[in-house]
């Protein structure tokens, strides 16, 4: 008599494998975060800025789509930028961060431009983040809030 509890067992823990032996190209984007962290601002400005330094250690170039936080309203990419005379900040429709690269969110360059803030953060807090890839695939990070 077949066991049913452990086939099914024994088949739902050989699927994932099928799939990618199947489907090699179906890998999911995962990338390497370093040092992520968010300024810390007080809780009447509207906007926070995050900083990270994202390395694709990867075969394929990985493209950022959108960002997301039950933290905030929004997160956008922005870029700083020198336009006559002036320092502005441009959205970043996607970020395309090819392989075996790396990629620099830091002051006065390429930043997460998170706006309204939920609840106030203090110094020392983490905040999850959610990144959405061109390929439909997520990935989960966790931001410091520093000074």
């Amino acid at each position: 008599m077949l066991n049913t509890t452990s086939y099914f067992r024994t088949t739902t823990l050989r699927l994932p494998l099928l799939l990618l032996l199947a489907f090699p190209g179906f890998a999911l984007a995962e990338l390497e975060i370093r040092n992520p962290w968010i300024k810390n601002l007080p809780p009447s400005v509207p906007v926070r800025a995050g900083y990270m330094t994202i390395h694709n250690p990867g075969s394929k170039t990985v493209n950022i789509v959108s960002l997301s936080s039950e933290a905030f309203a929004s997160i956008e990419i922005h870029e700083t930028v020198m336009q006559d005379g002036m320092m502005r900040m441009e959205p970043v429709p996607s970020l395309t961060i090819e392989p075996d690269s790396t990629v620099q969110l830091a002051p006065g360059g390429l930043h997460l431009m998170m706006m309204n803030p939920g609840e106030p953060a203090r110094i020392g807090d983490t905040i999850e983040i959610r990144i959405l890839f061109d390929d439909g695939s997520e990935q989960k990070l966790e931001m410091w809030v520093k000074k």
